[in-house]
């Protein structure tokens, strides 16, 4: 996993952390997750108090992060482990230069 998080247009990563979620929330230790955005994870972490948080997706542009974001919560919002409360990406964007896509899991 030494790839990730991964930079790009989110079109053409969008299928490769869709596969990655998939990989991860099968698991059988995984008992919730939470996709959304932030700058930092470690802050997230903390705020969410969630078991370990996994940055997917690296870009410096708040658009790009807002779609993959938005593409993500959308596929996976149906599932039962998914710990988001709304169907789609949003909320505030941050002035700062390094947006992250992040999953954080709950075991």
């Amino acid at each position: 996993m030494s790839q990730f998080p991964i930079k790009g247009w989110p079109a053409d990563v969008v299928n490769n952390l869709n596969n990655l979620i998939s990989d991860i929330i099968r698991r059988r230790e995984i008992k919730e997750f939470y996709i959304g955005r932030t700058n930092d994870c470690n802050a997230t972490q903390s705020r969410h108090g969630c078991d370990d948080i996994f940055a997917l997706y690296e870009t410096n542009s708040s658009e790009n992060a807002i779609t993959v974001e938005d593409t993500l919560i959308r596929k996976f919002f149906g599932h039962p482990k998914c710990n988001n409360d709304n169907s789609h990406g949003g909320g505030g964007v941050s002035s700062e230069y390094i947006y992250y896509v992040y999953l954080a899991s709950w075991y």
